[in-house]
């Protein structure tokens, strides 16, 4: 564990800093850390913090080598300005952070992800990175170069990461009351947070309970009249100045619009439902007090009937999910096309109904796709396609979507979310907060069209361990679905059984020729017996790493270098040219021999696509 001597050693250096939850990035203890963080250490320093560096003043490179990040820093220092020697810490999963000064008065430049390239974030004013000498379950964060001075950030940087303004102390905005519903509301899921506890991060926990509230679209009196209640559960109790001293500092810092959980069907359009008997499910009538067995049997099903039998229902939400290059988009396609058709998928009954599919990811690419299809089952079908540039969590982004749904003819009866990372706009898919946002604005979706909505979502490069992400996406789904190894699997079917696994294979099909006489191909699914499926790498060998680096590199089957793939695998791989050469290349002749992948003259890596 950590002692003060860490954040007293920090702040001799000059940085400004805070104390974070022992042995944790995250949360701090102080809910305004901006402004507490110090070089002054208090007495009462909580024992075993982790140090948090305010980065005012700074602009600190975080390299991910995960993510990328050591390959967009080489691209950097191989650029005609390379970044100049400085103090650098490293982290316990082998990542950096690199420390430069801003001019004095400079407010700061802005706070973002993957800044400088994949794996690249910066932190300024208004962020934090975890100081030398705090220690995490995987390790502990080391000076790097210790005796190192901090280098002025170079004028190029600068202006290429854009200046903004500082928040802190900025005013909070205005939010209005809500009304009773919304109140109501909330007060049920307030009923449902234990109350802070001293010494176990109850600073953040009243600071996080109060900036949920504002997200529920209360006022800054609601929630104050709220919070004194629940604060008779919080042990000590705050002191009520206290307790609004919290709740302002949740309505000064927090981010994201406010209201933001308070989403309902009305935000999206009545759209006429035209030719189609599709009823949208309505609540049952509210009332108070318990109902017996009975009563709650003798009620009419809720059942709301299929899209495809066994596998998709109306006004359900559901996933399609895999790792990159297992043909999700293709299925996910095929299967729109066969519901807007009314045609049976894959030997199961279709309901038909119109079907839009919003393409967030690689939208330009979804017309060759299209022609595919066409030149396949040659016959039309109520299919939309729209590309994405919305985001549901915002209320602004449910109104432009809201307008898009006002275009149809009818009701849809099944939207297509391509991808969930990119429909998720800017927010974090590992962060439950944002994900939680997008389950309510798709359950107001559902609510408002009685559709079927169907999100295409990645794993990581562990496909046993499911979808990428917050587990508060799982936990909010009616079915999953898994794709791998040419085979759709449901994996979660909410209230009935699980259906059968589907085994399909991809089929080339000419959709042109190009300027140059050659043909223009796609791909559209054909079913397939399991045997058929494709085979697989051996789970927890260098040829399954090395197939999933390939997946996650070239998502799109674009071809890769030999040598360049070689390189991105080098993290994993032995030690040592002949080593790490011989390792790699057994992996690729395993992969060519179970017909994954082939190797042009050119010695040009692809997927094989059937």
């Amino acid at each position: 564990m950590t002692d003060r001597t860490t954040a007293v050693g920090l702040a001799a250096r000059g940085f400004r800093v805070f104390p974070i939850v022992a042995g944790q990035k995250a949360p701090p203890f102080w809910a305004d850390w901006p402004n507490r963080s110090s070089t002054t250490i208090p007495t009462d320093w909580p024992a075993g913090a982790n140090v948090g560096i305010h980065c005012d003043g700074l602009v600190v490179i975080d390299v991910d080598p995960r993510k990328g990040g050591n390959e967009a820093l080489l691209t950097l220092d191989l650029g005609d300005t390379p970044l100049s020697p400085t103090l650098e810490a490293m982290t316990p999963s082998g990542g950096r952070h690199m420390f430069y000064a801003l001019p004095a008065g400079h407010p700061g430049v802005p706070n973002r992800v993957n800044a400088l390239g994949a794996g690249i974030d910066i932190r300024s004013t208004g962020g934090y990175v975890v100081g030398a000498g705090s220690r995490l379950a995987n390790g502990i964060y080391e000076w790097r170069n210790p005796d190192a001075p901090i280098a002025p950030a170079p004028e190029w940087l600068i202006l290429k990461l854009g200046t903004n303004e500082p928040k802190l102390g900025t005013p909070a905005v205005i939010v209005p009351d809500a009304d009773l519903a919304t109140v109501e509301r909330a007060q049920a899921w307030l009923a449902t947070r234990p109350g802070a506890v001293e010494g176990q991060g109850g600073d953040a926990w009243t600071f996080a309970t109060a900036a949920f509230l504002r997200d529920y679209g209360l006022s800054r009196g609601q929630t104050l009249d709220l919070m004194l209640g629940w604060n008779t559960f919080c042990s000590p109790p705050w002191m009520p100045d206290e307790l609004g001293t919290k709740v302002d500092n949740a309505y000064q810092y927090a981010t994201g619009e406010a209201g933001i959980k308070a989403v309902t069907a009305d935000d999206f359009p009545t759209v006429p439902n035209v030719g189609t008997s599709m009823q949208v499910p309505t609540s049952a009538p509210k009332r108070s007090g318990p109902i017996s067995f009975g009563e709650l049997v003798s009620r009419p099903s809720d059942g709301a009937g299929y899209v495809v039998k066994g596998t998709l229902y109306k006004a359900a939400y559901s996933m399609l999910y895999g790792a990159p290059g297992e043909g999700k988009t293709f299925v996910a396609l095929d299967l729109a096309y066969h519901v807007a058709a009314g045609k049976e998928w894959m030997g199961r009954k279709v309901k038909q109904g119109t079907v839009l599919y919003v393409g967030f990811e690689a939208y330009g690419g979804l017309g060759n796709r299209a022609r595919a299809l066409s030149r396949k089952y040659e016959a039309d079908a109520p299919l939309y396609f729209t590309p994405g540039g919305f985001d549901l969590r915002l209320p602004e982004g449910r109104r432009t979507f809201g307008a898009i749904l006002a275009e149809l003819p009818e009701k849809p009866s099944l939207i297509v979310f391509d991808t969930f990372a990119y429909a998720l706009a800017n927010g974090d898919e590992n962060s439950s907060q944002d994900v939680g946002a997008f389950n309510s604005a798709v359950q107001a979706l559902i609510n408002s069209t009685g559709a079927c909505v169907l999100i295409i979502h990645h794993t990581g490069k562990d496909v046993s361990k499911g979808a990428r992400g917050s587990s508060a996406l799982p936990a909010a789904l009616d079915t999953e679905m898994l794709v791998a190894d040419r085979t759709i699997t449901p994996t979660k079917q909410r209230d009935v059984e699980l259906g059968e696994a589907i085994g399909f294979k991809l089929q080339n099909i000419q959709i042109g020729v190009d300027d140059d006489g050659d043909p223009i191909l796609s791909c559209v699914v054909e079913e397939a017996t399991m045997q058929a499926a494709r085979s697989t790498p051996r789970r927890g060998t260098n040829e399954e790493r090395v197939w999933a680096e390939l997946n996650e590199r070239r998502p799109n089957n674009d071809p890769i270098a030999l040598l360049e793939l070689q390189d991105y695998c080098a993290v994993f791989l032995p030690k040592g040219d002949t080593r790490l050469r011989q390792a790699f290349r057994d992996a690729l002749r395993a992969l060519r021999e179970r017909g994954l992948i082939e190797i042009d003259e050119n010695n040009q890596i692809t997927r094989r696509m059937e």
